[in-house]
């Protein structure tokens, strides 16, 4: 699937917000949901169209069609990993992450931002118990220090295996 745009992606899920609460959608109403003019919503909403997230009839309503749908279930799931990963690892306040998320997905090329998210879902979906280096990081951005246990690996430069989990 091609990626939208930063701006394209907010005019589509405003439509989706939209939509939560009533049927009929007009480019008053995105419009008017994200304060924008309505000159630039019209043109933003037949490019959605001819892409063909959005059905839309000039001064008619907008609904959003399947690969619409899909569209925005990606951009919601990419989004949301991202900024679990900043809240919950990196102990960034939740505004914060979601803000900074945002950001992150939008600065990437598609390619990598797929595997970055791939490799976050893995991260939370895995069985295994939180990886010890993620509570050792956790305590340096609290403390400013290194563990002692990772202290004595860096010195050494040779990772004795119990500050990572891999217990050599």
């Amino acid at each position: 699937m091609e990626k939208l745009t930063e701006s394209l992606e907010k005019y589509l899920l405003a439509i989706y917000e939209l939509s939560k609460s009533r049927e009929n959608i007009t480019v008053k109403d995105v419009s008017g949901y994200l304060k924008i003019g309505g000159a630039s919503t019209s043109e933003a909403i037949k490019t959605l169209r001819n892409k063909g997230y959005v059905s839309y009839v000039p001064y008619g309503t907008i609904s959003i069609t399947l690969k619409g749908q899909e569209a925005i279930e990606t951009k919601l799931y990419r989004h949301n990993t991202i900024a679990d990963f900043l809240n919950k690892v990196l102990n960034i306040e939740k505004n914060s992450a979601d803000e900074n998320a945002s950001a992150i997905e939008y600065s990437m090329t598609q390619d990598v931002l797929v595997k970055f998210v791939h490799f976050l879902d893995f991260m939370q979906q895995c069985s295994c118990k939180e990886p010890k280096w993620i509570k050792s990081c956790k305590h340096n951005l609290e403390t400013g220090k290194m563990p002692d246990k990772c202290e004595a690996c860096k010195t050494t430069r040779n990772c004795c295996g119990s500050c990572c989990g891999t217990d050599k």
